[in-house]
């Protein structure tokens, strides 16, 4: 292995971590990687007129619940893991793993090829 492979890998390296800090930001810098959910949106959903008067008999969503409290229903690439579901896997954290491991094994790989076996000749 020349210096020039094990160069491109930590640049390789280096690019996967920025790309997955990009993604973070520009998806919103949520915490948890999560995807678009179709309870979250029906939950959202205004109530009709039955279930309004329904609610409004027993006490309960008179009032209209307020922007602050809706969930949006959106892709978010996340700083850690929504969950152990290989959809949710792909976070900040799991780029900078992968970065790591790439650049691990540049340097794994130098080393070995640098210091062959030690057995001496006589």
């Amino acid at each position: 292995m020349t210096g020039g492979s094990g160069r491109t890998a930590h640049v390789a390296a280096l690019l996967i971590g920025l790309a997955s800090v990009g993604a973070w930001i520009a998806t919103g810098r949520e915490g948890f990687t999560r995807w678009p959910d179709a309870r979250l949106e029906a939950s959202d959903a205004p109530v009709s007129d039955a279930e309004q008067d329904l609610l409004d008999e027993i006490g309960v969503g008179s009032e209209p619940a307020s922007e602050s409290a809706r969930i949006e229903s959106r892709f978010a690439f996340g700083l850690l893991p929504g969950g152990a579901d290989p959809k949710h896997l792909p976070s900040v954290a799991t780029g900078l793993v992968l970065a790591t491991g790439v650049s691990a094994v540049a340097m794994l790989r130098r080393r070995l090829t640098r210091n062959p076996s030690r057995e001496t000749t006589p």
